[in-house]
C-alpha cells in the first residue's frame, strides 16, 4: 500500500503537467476560431483570408462547398457587401494531434443588412479543421456550419 501511495505521489505532478499542456494546446486551437470571428465581425476580409490554407474548403449550411481561398474570398466578400455581421462562437471541444487540429462548438450570429431592413439571426454548430503548415502556422483546412433552424437570407 505504501508503494502505491509513493507511486501515485510521484506521478501526480507529471499527470497534472500533462493535463495542463493538453488544455493549453486545445486553447491555442480555439483561439484561432476566436481570431476568425473577430476578423469576420470587423469585416476585415484580408485578415480573415490569412487564416485559410490555400486548399481550404468552406461547407455552408446550404448549397455546394466553396473550394480554395479565391472562392471562399469571393463568397465572403459578397456576404460582407450586403451584411454587417456579428458572430459569437462558443467552443465546446478542441484537440490537436500532429499536424491536424479541430475546434467545434456553437455559434450565434446576427446579420444586419448594410442598406437597412430586417436583421437575420442564425444559430447552430460549427467545426473548424486546422492543419499546421511547414512554416509552423495553423490554418483553416475545412470549415463547416450547421443551423438549428433554416435561415432565409
Amino acid at each position: 500500500m505504501r508503494l502505491i501511495l509513493i507511486l501515485v505521489a510521484s506521478l501526480a505532478p507529471i499527470l497534472v503537467a500533462s493535463l495542463a499542456v493538453s488544455t493549453a494546446r486545445a486553447r491555442d486551437v480555439s483561439d484561432l476560431s476566436q481570431r476568425w470571428s473577430g476578423y469576420w465581425n470587423a469585416k476585415n476580409l484580408d485578415a480573415t483570408m490569412t487564416l485559410y490554407a490555400p486548399d481550404a474548403a468552406f461547407l455552408p449550411p446550404v448549397g455546394k462547398a466553396w473550394h480554395g481561398v479565391a472562392e471562399i474570398r469571393r463568397q465572403c466578400a459578397a456576404a460582407l457587401a450586403v451584411y454587417e455581421p456579428h458572430i459569437e462562437l462558443t467552443s465546446e471541444r478542441s484537440e490537436r494531434s500532429g499536424t491536424l487540429a479541430f475546434d467545434t462548438g456553437t455559434y450565434d450570429e446576427t446579420l444586419n443588412p448594410v442598406k437597412g431592413g430586417k436583421s437575420v439571426h442564425a444559430k447552430g454548430s460549427y467545426l473548424f479543421l486546422f492543419k499546421r503548415g511547414r512554416d509552423g502556422r495553423w490554418r483553416i483546412l475545412e470549415q463547416s456550419w450547421s443551423e438549428t433552424t433554416p435561415v432565409k437570407l
